[in-house]
């Protein structure tokens, strides 16, 4: 049996609506069978993290990718980018650092095409995602992966970079397709999708109507081109874009969506459980391959 791969999707702003999928504005806006995948595929997971307050993406994001309640340990939750004391935690321990440790391959398949990791690096707001690049891979993907079909650009169909720096736009499931390949030459490979965050900030019906439509032919298009071998999981740092009433952050759990012909039975809680359950996964799954090549 092939060694397993992970894809995995942190898809900002996305809560459980408390309707009920099938009743929610993803159907109305990704379609009915987004809407029972999402169902069918997806257990609850706590973002609120046992502290008062909304949900917030520095303390959320940090808690998903490390394993450790950032929430808890600032004693808030923190909005927008990681500060020095999030910054240190992530150091310390992430996910990409954690495989990399285990000998896994890594990849962030965003591409940056307007600044290179030594740009970034000077900057002073620098997401969640970057810290861990910086940290544990040392290189980002660049504008020449995403003419090559080696990276996949934030926005799924390259429209917001389209004309500016002529590349070519794609649809969404030509990006899932992009997105399958890179993920053939990785153990785990994170793909980082915000714009469900911004939609749900902005109340903008139409905007959200295009920003989950390209979600869910997204989603869609990777479902139908997973390979045997690998598990297609999506959360969030907490919600936000399932309730249109308000344009703040929900207190929603947020979806654990777990997808593939090798799908596991798991019992997570919170965002604090996904970093150390890949790794779990990852991990047990050398060990079967090693054990395999004992007795074979």
């Amino acid at each position: 049996m092939a060694p397993l791969k992970i894809v995995l999707l942190m898809v900002d702003g996305f809560g459980v609506p408390p309707e009920g999928w099938e009743n929610s504005m993803y159907a109305r806006f990704g379609g009915q069978t987004f809407a029972e995948m999402l169902a069918r595929f997806s257990t609850p997971l706590d973002a609120c993290l046992g502290v008062d307050g909304l949900p917030q993406s520095a303390t959320g994001q940090t808690t998903l990718f490390t394993g450790i309640n950032a929430a808890a340990a600032m004693n808030t939750h923190l909005q927008g980018f990681p500060g020095p004391s999030l910054r240190k935690i992530i150091r310390t321990q992430n996910l990409f650092s954690s495989l990399v440790s285990l000998g896994k391959k890594v990849s962030f398949a965003n591409a940056y095409v307007k600044y290179g990791l030594e740009e970034l690096a000077r900057m002073r707001l620098r997401s969640v995602t970057t810290v861990m690049v910086q940290n544990a891979l040392g290189e980002v993907l660049r504008g020449a992966e995403l003419l090559a079909s080696k990276a996949v650009y934030h926005d799924l169909t390259r429209a917001s970079i389209a004309d500016e720096y002529g590349i070519p736009r794609i649809t969404p499931s030509e990006a899932a397709r992009d997105l399958i390949n890179i993920a053939d030459l990785n153990d785990l490979t994170l793909f980082e999708y915000f714009l469900t965050d911004k939609a749900g900030h902005s109340r903008d019906e139409d905007l959200l109507s295009s920003v989950i439509g390209d979600f869910s032919e997204f989603l869609q298009g990777l479902a139908c081109q997973l390979r045997d071998n690998m598990l297609l999981i999506f959360t969030s740092d907490h919600g936000n874009c399932e309730d249109l009433s308000s344009r703040g952050h929900t207190r929603n759990p947020v979806p654990f969506f777990l997808f593939g012909t090798q799908r596991p039975a798991l019992a997570l809680e919170s965002i604090a459980d996904v970093e150390p359950e890949i790794c779990s996964l990852l991990q047990n799954s050398s060990e079967n391959q090693r054990g395999n090549a004992v007795f074979s």
